[in-house]
């Protein structure tokens, strides 16, 4: 798995011109709907991933989450984490699958400063898990049935030099979908991970 791929919606730009954008639609492993949707949360999995950099960057600040794969109606998301030290600005990833963390790694350079990582905050705001910004997202698109797959993450920072241009905010959920034939668009939604307020989200 890799946090460089790219399909129709670009979704997360770091400064050190990280680009996070939606992977190609991938076929999951067998957990009914309903468990593919609540059984494998992506808050519950921050304190795993968290404990897996407890060594290797133990100052480490949570930059982004996304799914690390598309999800199907019959799979269980797989999380991918990714982390930054303050200390020595680089940044790490971490896989969460059922509840276990797969080996830490360190994936690049942040390209922060020392103020802007001073402004990367914490994940108290943190509200609205992963399940009901789906269902959020998937009341906005028009969808009558299951998607085929779905994609979603969000970053708690946006740097100063991309938020003049950017449209994507912090601590905002975007989710997308392979509509399949639910009917669902393919608009991407953006789904306030603060409040649960959800929009069709800026272009």
């Amino acid at each position: 798995m890799s946090l460089n791929h790219t399909t129709r919606t670009a979704l997360i730009v770091l400064a050190a011109g990280l680009a996070l954008s939606a992977l190609l639609i991938t076929t999951g492993c067998g957990d009914s709907a309903d468990d593919a949707e609540t059984s494998q949360g992506a808050k519950a999995g921050l304190a795993i991933a968290q404990s897996a950099l407890e060594t290797m960057a133990p100052d480490a600040k949570l930059l982004v989450v996304e799914t690390a794969e598309g999800v199907t109606p019959t799979s269980t998301p797989v999380w991918a984490y990714l982390f930054g030290s303050p200390e020595d600005d680089k940044t790490y990833v971490v896989y969460v699958s059922d509840g276990q963390a797969m080996n830490a790694s360190e994936y690049g350079t942040a390209g922060l400063s020392e103020e802007e990582w001073s402004q990367v905050p914490g994940t108290d705001d943190w509200k609205i898990d992963n399940d009901e910004a789906y269902e959020k997202a998937l009341e906005i698109s028009g969808a009558e049935g299951d998607p085929a797959a779905y994609y979603m993450g969000f970053q708690t920072y946006v740097p100063e030099a991309f938020a003049a241009t950017s449209t994507v905010s912090a601590f905002t959920w975007y989710v997308s979908f392979d509509p399949g034939e639910s009917g669902a668009s393919t608009d991407t939604v953006a789904v306030d991970a603060t409040t649960g307020e959800a929009e069709k989200a800026a272009e």
